[in-house]
């Protein structure tokens, strides 16, 4: 019996310590893989700084050695009247023959058909072309429903979605533009280019944020989010949610305004504003709901953010 025991703890003493060894090569094995995955995110992050670079170069080799530069698009917003903006296109022709006739070609929208200016010689290969545009200034709208309600969340997006954009081709402005050089009976021409007017809105109104919470009882918060303008003398006034019931207006409520809160001493954003309605035991009953902003100058600007 005294032996047994002898061997029993010789047992369990050379079992602990072949463990401590073991356990000891697993801590040296793990921290052997945790510095090979440091390398390999190292090496990683070094080929994408070098690729990028490489990128860089190869797209400023190819701009060097092309017959034509790329193009300067410049938008300016006619103070007196914001539905009306001058866009400057510039650039420079790198290869051009004396008595060259240089062309922008460009399409509006879903114009099908290419219209034609002749540019305005600014020298040394550089030249202009400058086009009023009639425009629909407005905030750049974003918007978030988070649903928990038996209701689809993302459905209730695609809806929006699909109505944003449409408002979007509606009422932005966008062109696509090429330049073409002529010269005797030789006809050279550039890439299609895109050239976006949509933001020119929220260089006076900036950018609102709008965020929708809907419980498991339908019960429903809204906040409202607003940026900063480039234009200081204008800024978000006052909001309202408008709530419809089968294309019916039931109730337009105000929102309450809020001062957002600084994180270390710095602000979340510049000079955001915050509005909201707080979290209340009204059930959402409603098929649709709009918000609607008005500016310190007047300006109103309405959208709808929810629909079933």
């Amino acid at each position: 019996m005294k032996h047994f025991k002898i061997i029993v703890v010789g047992g369990l003493c050379a079992s602990l310590l072949s463990n401590y060894i073991l356990f000891t090569k697993l801590d040296g094995m793990d921290n052997k893989i945790n510095n090979v995955s440091n390398y390999q995110h190292q090496v990683i992050n070094t080929v994408n700084s070098q690729v990028g670079n490489i990128n860089n170069i190869i797209n400023k080799i190819k701009e060097d050695q092309s017959w034509l530069s790329a193009v300067n698009v410049d938008t300016v917003i006619n103070e007196s009247d914001m539905n009306k903006a001058l866009v400057t296109f510039e650039w420079q022709v790198k290869e051009l023959q004396d008595n060259s006739e240089v062309l922008f070609n460009y399409k509006k929208n879903e114009e099908k058909e290419y219209k034609s200016i002749k540019a305005e010689d600014k020298g040394n290969g550089f030249f202009r072309v400058v086009m009023p545009v009639e425009i629909k200034p407005e905030p750049n709208w974003n918007y978030q429903v988070i649903d928990r309600s038996n209701n689809s969340s993302e459905r209730q997006m695609r809806v929006i979605e699909e109505k944003k954009e449409a408002y979007e081709r509606e009422n932005q402005l966008s062109f696509d533009y090429y330049i073409s050089v002529s010269h005797a009976d030789m006809i050279k021409s550039g890439e299609i280019n895109i050239a976006r007017i949509e933001d020119v809105g929220a260089r006076k109104y900036g950018y609102l944020e709008v965020r929708t919470e809907i419980d498991t009882d339908k019960n429903f918060d809204l906040s409202v989010m607003s940026g900063k303008t480039y234009d200081t003398s204008v800024y978000l006034k006052d909001v309202y949610l408008k709530k419809f019931k089968d294309g019916q207006l039931i109730e337009e409520e105000k929102l309450e305004e809020r001062k957002i809160e600084y994180e270390g001493g710095m602000p979340v954003r510049e000079e955001p504003k915050v509005f909201y309605i707080k979290s209340s035991e009204e059930k959402l009953n409603y098929t649709s709901l709009a918000v609607k902003v008005v500016y310190s100058e007047g300006s109103v600007f309405e959208r709808e953010i929810y629909s079933e």
